[in-house]
């Protein structure tokens, strides 16, 4: 009998341990395509004025999302126009570069990638030799006129689960616009290895 209980109480630890080990960080992210793969972009060939449709999408919230709010600063790159709401059950409070809240009549799926937002940018003036500009997602607000949050203001997305209305903190991720080539040299493992010798 003791021995029964030790292994039931070992697989029990084993299975807490393993569920801590795969458990990944609620986040917001700006994706270029619609397969929610696609982080990084290029400038456009010109003319520079060319509409193109942004998803914001929260991933790993592991839960059943009642609402997300999020804000996101945009490049001079981009030259943003409107914010579209992905569903029509969904209702938006706010914009995106100011901070915008997202709420949902039925609770939305939070175990695999939700499309929170579809903002509506244009791309600006543009050149990849300046180097990369990100796009951040950070907390609501507020901000004061410089961009700075203001005392108390939330820093991070937070987004509200379903049912008892519980209130979690993600993060907010970066995209990058022109992100530049990684400088490579072909170098032997032994030429590696001297390096930290």
């Amino acid at each position: 009998m003791k021995k029964a209980l030790a292994g039931v109480l070992a697989l029990a630890l084993a299975g807490v341990m393993v569920g801590s080990a795969v458990a990944q960080v609620p986040n917001v992210q700006v994706y270029f395509d619609p397969t929610f793969t696609q982080t990084q972009a290029q400038c456009p060939v010109p003319p520079p004025a060319n509409p193109v449709e942004l998803y914001v999408v929260m991933n790993n919230w592991n839960m059943l999302v009642g609402a997300v709010d999020f804000r996101v600063n945009y490049p001079p790159a981009l030259i943003w126009l409107a914010d579209i709401v992905p569903d029509a059950y969904s209702n938006t409070i706010g914009f995106s570069p100011t901070g915008v809240a997202v709420a949902w009549n039925i609770a939305q799926f939070g175990f695999a990638p939700l499309l929170a937002l579809k903002p509506f940018v244009m791309w600006g003036v543009c050149d990849c030799a300046d180097g990369p500009q990100a796009i951040v997602v950070d907390g609501y607000g507020p901000y004061d006129g410089l961009g700075n949050p203001v005392p108390g203001a939330k820093v991070v997305p937070t987004a509200t689960r379903w049912g008892d209305f519980e209130l979690f903190n993600g993060v907010g991720m970066t995209s990058l616009i022109c992100p530049g080539i990684i400088a490579t040299e072909s170098a032997t493992w032994g030429e590696i290895k001297a390096l930290y010798r």
